[in-house]
């Protein structure tokens, strides 16, 4: 990773690293913790890109383990059979492959496009806030929201 983007990351990432951590028998809080851990890691040494789900879940199977041998006596965990176990349940839903297709997607938009989902999911624009912006009425706002949804929606259709 050039540069590393935590809140993508954590998008990506967090909610299943904290999954994960509680399937090894992490408590909510000891999964907060090792997830956090996790993240100052990957800021110290960012994973490799094509990686980077597997570097994240061994970071924090590291990370869990070791807190839990200062905290409390270790319950012998076959790795291995937990490992598929999660495969097994977090399998590969083609949610990734989606979310590769809506980033082709978002990156074919005009930029005027590409502005407005910037806007109102990223910086978390109000309706009133894109139409002061982009000088458009609020039925112009909510006209174009709706289009470029469509069409992000078409085009991942289209290459899935």
């Amino acid at each position: 990773m050039p540069e590393l983007d935590l809140d993508t990351l954590w998008r990506d990432h967090g909610v299943d690293l904290q999954r994960f951590l509680r399937v090894l028998g992490a408590s909510h809080a000891e999964a907060e913790d090792a997830t956090q851990e996790v993240f100052l890691q990957a800021l110290r040494t960012p994973p490799a890109p094509g990686n980077t789900a597997a570097w994240l879940r061994t970071v924090a199977k590291n990370a869990f383990l070791k807190s839990v041998r200062k905290t409390r006596k270790i319950v012998p965990l076959d790795m291995q059979t937990i490992e598929q176990d999660w495969a097994a349940v977090a399998g590969d839903d083609g949610a990734q492959g989606k979310v590769e297709a809506l980033k082709r997607c978002i990156a074919g938009l005009d930029e005027r496009e590409k502005q407005i989902l910037h806007m109102r999911y990223t910086l978390n624009y109000s309706r009133e806030q894109l139409g002061e912006a982009l000088s458009l009425s609020d039925g112009g706002v909510k006209n174009l929201l709706e289009r470029v949804k469509y069409k992000l929606k078409a085009c991942v259709e289209r290459q899935g």
